[in-house]
């Protein structure tokens, strides 16, 4: 039976630390960069299952490895307010790497 009073909650002691997670996605973008790859998929852009909640103990988002956090239902983000998201560190980090580096091209 579930206890409605009191949802499912993370255990305290976990940090959100979207800094890493932001610097873990680049650093693997430029060692695919160096190695030649031409695409590569950033795991996922949004984890709707997994909201961010302004509480630690049920922020589930610390545990997505997507670019923007989900908000709760209704919920929309201050970025782009018509959306039910917003942007991480590792959204803006994507965005500058991806500015930053040179598209390869091969002519046909």
């Amino acid at each position: 039976m579930v206890d409605r009073k009191h949802p499912e909650r993370l255990q305290s002691g976990y940090v959100r630390n979207e800094e890493l997670q932001a610097h873990e996605v680049t650093d693997m973008l430029s060692v695919l960069d160096t190695a030649g790859v031409d695409g590569a998929f950033v795991f996922t852009f949004a984890m709707p299952t997994l909201k961010y909640h302004e509480d630690p103990l049920y922020d589930f988002d610390k545990a997505s490895y997507s670019l923007v956090k989900s908000s709760a239902p209704g919920s929309h983000g201050t970025t782009y307010p018509d959306m039910p998201w917003e942007p991480k560190a590792s959204f803006k980090a994507v965005a500058a790497y991806h500015a930053s580096h040179e598209t390869r091209s091969t002519p046909i």
